[in-house]
């Protein structure tokens, strides 16, 4: 530990150490090893306290040794006031130096310490004194910017013009170092003496040091004290000159801007502007050729600014020197000096003047900003249409305020010149132009047409909204003019426009995109969905317009998103952006969206993925298992068919294979569409399913039986000879036999036993076809199948028949909810097939006993009567699909349902048998006009024709529904290979028939196909037979044969059948593939056809378990509304007090149509509604068939792309300006390669 002495007691500030030390009779003076006293010690760490203590006892100031720093020096530099304030009173040397002269003054000053250097010039330091390079405290303190300082100095007038030794005075100083604030101290006061135009021994002045360091706010207040510009260093040397050698062009703007007077100065030769050529500053060069420097010019070795810039390879310099001096006016476009142009235009007259890349003063004026030289040449009526070399107009180099003029005027010149197309083009694209933007006249682009007869441009502006009451600079109005101008057609348009905003202040906010006026107006009391003329509504006019924030407050207040003006187009037809609107309705209120089917076929034909958004809306998840679904009546579809969504699924109008998977994938596997598949299956589709089911059985069976009885016959019959015996029989006569023999022999062609059993199995068939048909139609019916479940779970048999009878449907209570109903209708539709077993063997048995008990003669007797009632039978029920098929037809158009083959198949087939057929069967025609042979055929082809159509019914079975699309795949296959195998079928014909012509199988050209062909399948022998009966006869053509038949054999048996089945199993793995979702694609099928085939008025009565017709007779009183009548909704309406219901009950109703909806509710227009609709169903019903593929990659390509051009949009000037830089730089290079002047700087 080292020992406390008094020095270091001092050091640290112990007070009391010290005091008893001195008190002890130590030295106050003692000096330490290195000369200081304890005085300095406590001056050195700032101790005034210790100070304090040391002088009171008599401490020497000056008591160090001589070598050392006094005690004032030591607290200065410590910068503790109060010390060197206590030494000052003691009687310290104020002037004391510091080993380099500085004074504590000097050194104060310079460390910008203010409090000392004031408490340093009350004890009366001197403000000039000097340290030994000469430094004044006025001097650093100015160079240090340190203006608090200065202002002490100053005041205590400190010599502001004294220099050091470098002739450097305090105001070079400030200049040099960038001293902006210190230079207004010392030039402020008028009564300043400070020389403003002081130099060095170089001639430097403050003005030159600025303009050497690039202080340009010095420079501004040196000029403003009125430095001289023209002062000159000893070289000759300006401050323009050394600002533009550093290349400082503010201050070079400044300094021409004072004077250019000194713009020809030069050093060894070199103007200004010879240097700034010289170094490529760019900007510079443009400065002094606007003061009128000396283009031409030349240094001490006879070169130009121009020469300069080409030999130090400045090519934008070069470039504008030689603009400079071979086109004036370009370079005056270019400045922006419109003066000197003027002159120019008035010498010259050319104001399309061009330099070598054509570019025009336009052009520069445009690029350089300069809005009034752009605008004085548009006065000179310069073409705007221009382009340089490399195709850029001015339009599209201009920037700023530049551009926007050149906009207008190319606005207004278009419409001028009547281009109405490239005025929508770009109005298309720039949705946000401002068309209102008048000319310098006040003429704006809509007075503009109306004065140049262009009334479609008139038409087309008014609908961007054009400004009708804007007035020239003369006061007239675009109606004012076309009257004056008598332009019949715009005034017609101008009317019109005024006639309608002011009858239909609301559309025309909506289409002007003016939200707080639509909201005013809306607030207002006005109808929301109010029409013009034409059938547009403010919606349609928003949509069109894509003005979305007058959608969202059109869609807050309730706006129909449906319906369509007189041409039948709706919002979303005439909406631009058709996705970003779905989206948008999408994004409001879920509870208050209804559902359009317009916009639901409009959405999927732009997205599918749209299309399961809207969908999306409509599903409601009640706990983690079940769905429920809202807006499902609509959904549904009440109008036509070909307007619901399932019809706009199954139909959608485009030809690409992509678009129709995605819509199986996004929409026809969505909850909300199989729900809806669910329901029409339930309501309609399975009652006339098993109705047209049975009735084909019948008609496939009565065919077969047709066909086969036929075949037994031999003679024509007298059906009405046959018909009186029927009713007047003889039983004891025998068959009429009939001469087949060519001898005249009787041949009995009757099998008894077998028409015996033909004749049972078909009456069986009739028998159960009509009383299942009968339980299904009545059976199967909403409300019944409803009852039905109801009595199955709660009621007796005998109850249920009682109310098949005489029940009252309304007097169930319908709004009860049953949670297993879907067990209990399966349950209902067992009993209902029991009960077609039953009945069918209570009317079946007895006529098959009758049968059975015939005896041979008797059946042989009645064959003829029963082939007869076969026949009116087949014709019944051919006569039945016939008009499902004319329903059907109706339901699709008839140019869509020819489009089909099946549909043209089944339709040729029914009339082949109810026109040509059966007629032929019933003698109507007789056999002499159609012949037994062509009936025959008839029968065979219809028969097989009924078999083919009856795969239809194989569409609503899930494991087979999805072979009938693959079948169209495979037959498209056989087509292909149809066509391979075609040219090999009928070269090989053509070879055999001349090899072996004459012989067997080949004796005519047909016959040699027909056995050409069966080779395909293996029928070789006939082939070798002829070839080996050559074997001796013709060795060669034995020889040729089996060459030709192996060739045969290879080509068509091995290889093209193989490609077939290579073609067809790739058919079969993409059908497998999709096979699920396939299936539900053939059962939508099915529920379309046969929903197709209902009248409007059945489609709308089957979504009602009481129909509206049964309430046609109830009271209005009777109808409760739940809301105001003008707000009234289909889901407002209830009815109570119906005969045979419990007072407490209410159901719900809805409207019959559309229309409806929209009037007031009327008692027979209302009926209940299915409450399946309003079932909860389980999710795990609705699983996905098929794995929605995953876009999330494809969205975010999508928005980089959108994100792409935008930005490239954005920058489409800068880009032009870019390939006019490269190929002036191209051009520059080419022509310093082509100069042989050797390189390097110019001689400073």
């Amino acid at each position: 530990m080292s020992e406390r002495t008094i020095w270091k007691d001092a050091r640290h500030g112990k007070v009391l150490e010290v005091q008893r030390r001195l008190a002890q009779g130590e030295f106050v003076d003692q000096v330490d090893e290195q000369g200081d006293t304890p005085l300095v010690h406590a001056a050195s760490n700032g101790k005034a306290n210790v100070i304090q203590v040391l002088l009171k006892h008599h401490a020497s100031i000056d008591g160090q040794r001589n070598d050392r720093l006094s005690a004032l020096l030591r607290a200065v530099q410590k910068g503790s006031i109060e010390s060197v304030q206590l030494l000052l009173e003691h009687g310290a040397n104020v002037d004391s130096t510091f080993p380099d002269g500085k004074t504590p003054l000097i050194f104060a000053a310079g460390h910008g310490v203010a409090p000392m250097v004031s408490l340093l010039i009350q004890f009366h330091a001197n403000p000039d004194a000097q340290d030994e390079t000469g430094n004044t405290a006025l001097l650093l303190a100015s160079a240090n910017g340190y203006p608090r300082v200065v202002q002490l100095l100053m005041d205590a007038t400190a010599n502001c013009n004294l220099p050091n030794y470098e002739l450097k005075s305090p105001l070079s100083a400030a200049a040099s170092e960038g001293r902006a604030d210190v230079l207004h101290l010392l030039l402020a006061k008028e009564s300043s003496t400070t020389d403003v135009d002081g130099c060095n021994e170089d001639g430097w002045t403050a003005l030159i040091h600025s303009a050497d360091r690039g202080h340009l706010e010095c420079a501004k207040v040196l000029l403003d004290h009125h430095a001289n510009l023209d002062a000159m260093t000893t070289n000759g040397a300006t401050a323009l000159w050394v600002a533009t050698k550093r290349g400082y062009n503010e201050i070079v703007r400044l300094l021409l801007h004072h004077s250019t007077s000194v713009v020809e100065a030069a050093v060894g030769g070199m103007t200004p502007l010879m240097v700034a050529a010289a170094f490529g500053y760019l900007s510079i060069v443009q400065l002094l050729l606007d003061a009128s420097a000396k283009f031409d010019a030349k240094n001490a070795d006879g070169k130009t600014p121009v020469d300069l810039a080409v030999e130090h390879n400045h090519a934008n310099c070069k470039v504008l020197l030689l603009l400079r001096q071979q086109h004036p006016l370009l370079y005056y476009a270019k400045a922006g000096d419109l003066a000197k142009l003027m002159v120019q235009v008035a010498h010259c007259g050319a104001p399309d003047e061009r330099d070598e890349s054509k570019k025009t003063a336009l052009m520069y004026a445009a690029v350089s900003g300069h809005t009034h030289i752009v605008r004085y040449l548009l006065t000179l009526n310069v073409d705007m249409h221009a382009a340089d070399m490399n195709g850029a107009t001015a339009l599209s180099l201009a920037s700023g305020e530049c551009r926007m003029v050149l906009e207008r005027e190319m606005l207004h010149l278009m419409v001028r010149e009547g281009k109405i197309l490239a005025l929508r083009e770009l109005l298309e694209e720039n949705p946000d132009l401002d068309i209102e933007q008048p000319d310098e006249h006040g003429t704006t682009l809509l007075m503009t047409a109306v004065d140049s007869g262009e009334a479609d441009i008139v038409k087309l502006l008014l609908d961007q909204n054009a400004d009708l009451n804007a007035q020239r600079g003369d006061g007239k109005t675009p109606l004012e003019i076309a009257a004056e101008g008598n332009h019949v057609g715009s005034r017609a348009f101008l009317e019109k426009e005024a006639l309608f905003r002011d009858k239909f202040p609301l559309l025309y906010q909506a289409r002007s995109d003016n939200v707080d006026a639509t909201r005013q107006l809306l607030e207002a009391g006005a109808p929301v969905d109010e029409r013009d003329d034409d059938g547009w509504s403010a919606l349609m006019y928003a949509a069109s317009m894509n003005n979305v924030g007058v959608l969202k407050v059109l869609l807050q207040f309730g706006s129909s998103i449906g319906g369509s003006d007189k041409g039948g187009k709706t919002a979303f037809m005439v909406a631009p952006d058709k996705e970003a609107f779905v989206k948008l309705i999408l994004e409001q209120s879920s509870s208050e969206l209804r559902f359009s089917e317009l916009m639901f076929k409009g959405a999927i034909e732009c997205d599918p993925k749209l299309g399961k958004a809207i969908l999306d809306e409509f599903v409601i998840e009640r706990g983690r298992y079940n769905f429920e679904f809202r807006e499902l009546d609509r959904i549904y579809g009440k109008g036509e068919v070909h307007e619901s969504a399932l019809y706009s699924i199954m139909h959608l109008d485009t030809a690409e294979p992509e678009a129709k998977e995605s819509v199986k994938q996004y929409c026809l596997q969505h909850p909300m569409i199989r729900r809806v598949l669910q329901l029409k299956w339930e309501f309609f589709a399975q009652r006339l399913y098993i109705e047209q089911f049975l009735m084909y059985a019948l008609l496939l069976m009565s065919s077969i039986i047709s066909g086969s009885f036929y075949q037994l016959d031999e003679a024509p019959r007298n059906v009405l000879k046959e018909l009186e015996d029927f009713f007047q029989p003889d039983w004891t006569s025998p068959p009429i036999p009939v001469v087949t023999g060519v001898d005249g022999t009787i041949t009995e062609q009757v099998d008894s036993s077998g028409f015996r059993l033909a004749l049972s199995v078909w009456l069986v068939t009739f028998v159960y076809v009509v009383v299942a048909t009968i339980i299904a139609h009545y059976g199967l019916k909403p409300k019944r199948i409803c009852a039905l479940s109801k009595w199955c779970r709660d009621g007796t048999y005998l109850g249920l028949v009682w109310f098949i009878v005489w029940g009252d449907y309304t007097g169930l209570d319908w709004s009860q909810q049953i949670p297993d109903m879907k067990k209990w209708k399966n349950h209902a539709l067992n009993v209902l097939f029991l009960q077609s077993i039953f009945w069918t063997g209570v009317f079946g048995i007895p006529l098959f006993a009758y049968v059975a008990t015939r005896t041979d003669a008797q059946i042989n007797a009645s064959k003829d009567l029963i082939q007869i009632f076969q026949n009116i039978v087949l014709w019944l029920a051919a006569g039945y699909f016939f008009r499902w098929e004319v329903k059907e037809m109706m339901g699709y158009g008839v140019r869509n349902y020819f489009t089909s083959v099946v549909n043209s198949m089944q339709i040729i087939t029914f009339c082949v048998i109810l026109f040509f057929y059966v007629p032929c069967q019933l003698q109507i025609i007789p056999e002499t006009v159609v012949s037994r042979q062509t009936q025959l055929v008839c029968s065979g082809f219809t028969t097989l024709s009924l078999w083919v159509l009856f795969l239809q019914f194989l569409e609503i079975i899930p494991s087979a529904g999805y072979l009938l699309p693959m079948m169209k795949g495979l037959m498209r296959d056989l087509t292909r290979f149809s066509i391979l195998y075609g040219v090999f079928q009928g070269g090989l014909t053509c070879c055999y028939y001349i090899l072996f012509q004459s012989k067997p199988g080949h004796e005519t050209l047909l016959k040699s196909f027909i056995t050409v062909f069966l080779v395909l399948f293996g029928q070789l022998d006939q082939v070798v037979d002829v070839i080996e009966s050559e074997k001796d006869k013709q060795p060669l053509l034995y020889v040729v044969g089996y060459i030709l038949l192996m060739f045969h054999c290879a080509a068509a048996i091995v290889l093209l059948l193989n490609v077939l089945i290579a073609m067809m199993n790739v058919t079969m793995q993409m059908g497998l593939e999709n096979a699920r979702i396939e299936a539900l694609v053939s059962y939508a099928h099915c529920i379309l056809r046969l929903e197709l085939s209902l009248q409007p008025q059945e489609r709308l009565e089957m979504i009602y378990i009481i129909k509206p017709k049964f309430l046609k007779d109830l009271d209005p009183a009777t109808l409760v509304y739940g809301t105001d009548t003008s707000s009234l909704t289909l889901r407002s309406v209830q009815l109570k007090n119906v005969a045979h219901q419990r007072p407490d009950e209410s159901q719900p109703l809805v409207c019959s149509d559309s229309e409806q909806e929209e009037s007031a509710i009327k008692p027979n227009a209302v009926g209940i509604l299915n409450p399946a609709f309003y079932d909860k169903t389980p999710k795990s019903e609705y699983a996905p068939l098929v794995e929605i593929p995953d876009n999330s990659t494809v969205q975010f390509q999508n928005d980089v792309k959108a994100a792409l051009a935008t930005i490239k949009k954005e920058h489409a000037q800068q880009l032009h300006q870019l390939k006019v830089q490269i190929a002036e730089l191209t051009k520059s290079i080419a022509d310093f390669q082509a100069t042989t002047a050797p390189s390097g700087m110019v001689s400073m």
